[in-house]
């Protein structure tokens, strides 16, 4: 018996029976649960998401993970999710929120101490992956750009008429900043970081309902239907370019998304905005890294801040 065959068996006999069990404790706490295995279908800093098999998944919510606390992403996911109730229009659609809660003992259950539960549409389609981009034509990743600013401006203008609802839930970019700041020490870091944040407060204009999270994980993928917006974890309000932080990286598929974005939206991405919401990136990704991995990384990333401070107005 090789080595490797060796793990798989002791992983079915081990590991399965351990599953079991889990599922049976979340059975016990979380109401109507089904039977049967659930296949993980993701899992990022704070939670797992397993497919409950009925039309539903399950995500389950860490207590600590990256910056911030468990609780708050918990909370305001199913806030946006029950305010917006399964929001769909021609170019994005929002699942519903069938069921939330939190757990009472945090520590119930074998491996990290979990927050609460969400039990969530399962929309149709994949979530588009960045490596999968590049194996498309231009005009491909033109389409699906098009495609994603479409979506955004007009859940953004669909979002307008819950901004008030969605006033708790705060300002995404000042949130993220006060967050990263927990976690950088350098001087000259938090002082650039500060400027941006006085910047954010002074900055005028309409305000939105953000996703606060709009990465290519967080899209879902179906021909012929609506773009999916899922993981709401960092929802809040603010200005529109806020939330196209993610695409920082110039070229086809950022031309069309901002593109897109702008014919729909009537107006086209302010700029200036727009790198200071890559700084805001910027500041959370060194936050989330600090000096993990090769020092090359901590490297970029400083590198990443500095340039991005500097692009956005905020270096001293």
């Amino acid at each position: 018996m090789t080595t490797l065959e060796m793990y798989f068996l002791s992983y079915i006999f081990c590991y399965t029976p351990a599953m079991s069990d889990f599922h049976a404790l979340l059975r016990d706490t979380i109401p109507d649960l089904p039977q049967g295995s659930w296949p993980l279908l993701g899992e990022g800093l704070w939670s797992t998401i397993h497919d409950l098999g009925d039309g539903s998944v399950l995500k389950l919510v860490r207590r600590n993970g990256g910056l911030g606390s468990g609780e708050s992403k918990h909370y305001r996911e199913a806030e946006v999710l029950r305010l917006l109730d399964g929001l769909t229009g021609r170019d994005y659609r929002v699942p519903r929120l069938l069921g939330a809660g939190r757990f009472a003992d945090a520590y119930g259950f074998s491996g990290p101490p979990l927050a609460g539960w969400l039990r969530i549409e399962k929309l149709p389609g994949r979530a588009l992956e960045e490596g999968g981009l590049y194996a498309l034509k231009s005009d491909q990743r033109e389409r699906i750009g098009e495609t994603i600013g479409a979506a955004l401006a007009a859940f953004h203008a669909a979002g307008a008429a819950h901004l008030p609802a969605a006033a708790k839930l705060g300002r995404s970019s000042l949130r993220s900043l006060d967050e990263a700041l927990t976690r950088i020490g350098a001087p000259e870091q938090r002082a650039g970081i500060d400027r941006l944040k006085a910047m954010w407060a002074a900055e005028e204009g309409a305000p939105v309902l953000l996703h606060g999270d709009v990465n290519l994980a967080n899209l879902v993928i179906e021909r012929g239907a609506p773009i999916g917006l899922v993981d709401f974890a960092e929802a809040g309000t603010g200005l529109p370019e806020e939330d196209l932080r993610h695409f920082d990286n110039p070229g086809p598929l950022r031309d069309a998304i901002f593109r897109a974005y702008g014919a729909v939206a009537g107006r086209a991405v302010d700029m200036r905005r727009f790198r200071m919401a890559v700084a805001v990136n910027a500041a959370v990704s060194l936050a989330l890294g600090s000096n993990a991995g090769h020092p090359r990384e901590a490297m970029r990333r400083v590198s990443f801040l500095d340039e991005a401070l500097r692009a956005a107005g905020a270096a001293a």
